[in-house]
């Protein structure tokens, strides 16, 4: 919901200092880089599923989720799936990791597909 409504602090803050979020390819690391990411990435409108959560232990969990975003300049549509590696902090759960991978014809991808040409 943070990003899509333009609230970049607000998604910055979801991640530990240290957190990182991989995507086409690369990560962007700490808050600065992050926060860096969001207020030069793509706008849009960003609609995830409910989370399916397994504990690894008392202060660490992972997740999955899907992901479907529309780009608000491009109007360009993609379904995604996030896997996250969760901490538990002082100021409550946190992502350490956050890795999107885009959903293809043939399974998942670090890059979406080009659109099909007509």
């Amino acid at each position: 919901m943070t990003l899509s409504v333009g609230d970049h602090e607000g998604w910055v803050s979801l991640f530990t200092p240290q957190g990182s979020f991989r995507v086409y390819g690369r990560s962007w690391d700490g808050h600065d880089r992050l926060r860096d990411m969001v207020t030069h990435g793509n706008p849009g409108l960003h609609l995830g599923g409910p989370p399916v959560i397994d504990m690894v232990d008392a202060n660490n969990a992972r997740s999955q989720r899907n992901l479907f975003v529309i780009n608000s300049k491009t109007k360009v549509q993609r379904s995604a799936v996030y896997d996250d590696d969760l901490v538990r902090t002082d100021g409550g759960w946190k992502f350490a990791v956050v890795r999107c991978r885009f959903i293809v014809a043939d399974g998942l991808s670090d890059r979406p597909e080009d659109k099909p040409a007509r």
